[in-house]
C-alpha cells in the first residue's frame, strides 16, 4: 500500500539512513521507548495472515487479563477472563487511583500523559514507555504508507497550549529538533483572518506534512477558497482529535491538494486508527483491543453505535482493560475494500454526553443528525445546540452556494428526528462554541 513519489534524492536517503541508526543506538534506548524498531515491525505484523495475528491478539489479552487479576487492586479475585472485568471510564480511575495502579508498577518506566485540556475534565496519567511507543510507531508506520519517512519536517496546526507543546521536557524538545517537528503555528484560533495567515505560513515552510486539528486545517482551507488563493499544501495532510466532515475533507483538498488522512486516537486507552481510501478507520489492532458496546455494556453489531472501549494490550503500569474513552462509533468489518486487514471502525460519531434530550426522555446522539449536513453543498461547518428542554437551533456556517432548499432540507430532517417535540431554528449568524481545548463539538446540551 506504500506510495512514496518517486525516488528520494541521494542527500535525503542517507540522511534518513543516519537518522534510524542514531535513533536506534542513542535515542531509542535513552527513551526506554524503541518506537523505531517497532514500527520497522509492522511491516511483517500486516504481513500475517488473519489467524496468525487473532491468536496473538488473544494471547496479548490473556497475558494482560492474568496480570491485572495478579497485580492490580480493583481486579483481584476476578476470573482471568475479559467478559468478567467491569467496565470503567476516566472518572472511576481518577476518583480511585491507587486501585487501578499496579503493585509492581515500579517496574514499569513511563511518560506522564496529559488527557482533558479539550474536554474540560483534566487528568495527569502514567503511561508504560512501551505503551507509548506502540502508539507511535503506529503513527511511523502509516505515515510511511503516505510517503512520509521519519525524520521528514513535518508542521503541528491546532493543539491548544493546554496540551503541553509550550511546556516540553528536554527530552521531547530534543526529539522534536531532531524528527524535524515544528509546532510554531500550534494555536486554535479559527477566525478567516488568522487561518487564511496560518495557511500562508505553513505552505511556506515546505514541510512533507501537516499534523493537527481537522477543524484548525478545515478552516485554513476554507479561508484560501474564499480568498481565491492558489497555495501549495505538503504531500501529507494528517488531521486528528476531531471527526473529518466530508465538506471538510473537500476543501482541504481542493485549497491545498494534497492527500488528506484522517486519524482517530485515544492515548489513554490505546487507540490508534487511520482512515483508508475505502472510508473505514483501520485499527492498531497490535496495540489493543477495541469494544464497541451497548448501554447493557453486550457488543454492538457492526453498523450500531455504541460506546468505545478498549484494553491496551501493553501498559502495565496503570492497566487499561475495557475502559470507556467516552466516544461512541460504529463497528466495521475485516474484509475492508481497501485490502488492508484488520478490524476497523466505520465511523467516531461523537462525545458519549453529547446528546439532545427530547422531553418524551429519547436520547438522540450525533449521528442522528449527519445525513443532510453530509448531501447539502451549502454548508461547511454545523453545530446543533439545545438550549433548554424545547428548543433546537442549528447554526450553520454557510457558502455562498447556501439556499432556501437546502435550508429547508436541514430543517426538515432535524424536525422530524427530534419528532416535532422541539422548536426548531436554523442560525448562520451565530459563533460555534469550542471546547476549552479548541475543538469542534456537534451537539451541545446547556442543562
Amino acid at each position: 500500500m506504500r506510495t512514496d513519489a518517486g525516488r528520494r534524492p541521494l542527500a535525503a536517503r542517507l540522511h534518513h539512513k543516519g537518522l534510524a541508526l542514531t535513533t536506534r543506538l542513542a535515542v531509542e534506548p535513552i527513551l526506554g521507548t524503541p518506537f523505531l524498531s517497532l514500527a520497522d515491525e509492522r511491516e511483517q505484523w500486516v504481513l500475517q495472515n488473519e489467524s496468525e495475528r487473532e491468536a496473538w491478539r488473544a494471547e496479548a489479552l490473556d497475558r494482560i487479563v492474568r496480570y491485572a487479576v495478579r497485580c492490580v487492586p480493583a481486579y483481584a479475585g476476578l476470573e482471568p477472563r475479559l467478559d468478567h472485568f467491569p467496565v470503567v471510564d476516566k472518572q472511576t480511575m481518577i476518583d480511585r487511583p491507587d486501585e487501578f495502579l499496579s503493585t509492581r508498577r515500579d517496574e514499569h518506566r513511563v511518560v506522564w500523559k496529559h488527557t482533558g485540556g479539550s474536554t474540560g475534565d483534566p487528568w495527569n496519567y502514567p503511561l508504560d514507555r512501551r505503551a507509548w511507543a506502540e502508539g507511535y510507531a503506529t503513527q511511523i508506520y502509516r505515515f510511511r504508507e503516505f510517503g512520509v519517512e521519519y525524520g521528514d519536517p513535518k508542521l503541528l496546526l491546532g493543539f491548544p497550549t493546554s496540551l503541553g507543546l509550550n511546556h516540553k521536557s528536554r527530552i521531547r524538545r530534543l526529539r522534536f529538533a531532531v524528527e524535524r517537528t515544528d509546532v510554531s503555528l500550534a494555536s486554535i484560533e479559527v477566525d478567516g483572518t488568522r487561518s487564511l495567515e496560518r495557511a500562508v505560513q505553513a505552505c511556506d515552510r515546505h514541510v512533507r506534512m501537516w499534523y493537527g486539528y481537522a477543524s484548525t486545517i478545515a478552516s485554513m482551507a476554507a479561508a484560501v477558497l474564499d480568498a481565491a488563493r492558489t497555495l501549495s499544501g505538503p504531500p501529507l495532510i494528517v488531521t486528528m482529535a476531531e471527526p473529518l466532515w466530508p465538506a471538510w475533507h473537500r476543501d482541504i483538498v481542493d485549497a491545498f491538494g494534497s492527500t488528506v488522512v484522517e486519524e482517530y486516537g485515544a492515548n489513554d486507552g490505546g487507540i490508534m486508527a487511520h482512515r483508508c481510501e475505502a472510508g473505514n478507520l483501520h485499527l492498531a489492532d497490535h496495540q489493543s483491543l477495541v469494544e464497541v458496546l451497548d448501554d447493557e455494556d453486550r457488543a454492538c453489531p457492526p453498523g450500531q453505535p455504541g460506546a468505545i472501549v478498549v484494553t491496551n494490550f501493553h501498559a502495565r503500569h496503570m492497566p487499561f482493560i475495557r475502559y470507556r474513552v467516552g466516544d461512541i462509533g460504529i463497528e466495521g468489518t475485516l474484509n475492508c475494500d481497501c485490502g488492508r486487514a484488520g478490524r476497523t471502525l466505520t465511523a467516531v460519531t461523537g462525545r458519549s454526553g453529547d446528546f439532545v434530550l427530547l422531553p418524551d426522555g429519547t436520547q438522540l446522539v450525533p449521528a442522528t443528525f449527519f445525513l443532510p449536513f453530509n448531501q447539502v453543498e451549502g454548508v461547511r461547518r454545523w453545530q446543533i445546540v439545545q438550549p433548554d428542554p424545547r428548543s433546537l437551533v442549528v447554526r450553520v456556517e454557510p457558502r455562498a452556494s447556501f439556499n432556501a432548499d437546502e435550508k429547508k432540507t436541514i430543517l426538515s430532517w432535524v424536525r422530524q428526528r427530534s419528532k416535532d417535540q422541539l422548536d426548531v431554528r436554523l442560525s448562520d449568524d451565530e459563533p460555534f462554541e469550542l471546547t476549552s481545548g479548541g475543538k469542534h463539538r456537534i451537539v451541545i446540551r446547556h442543562f
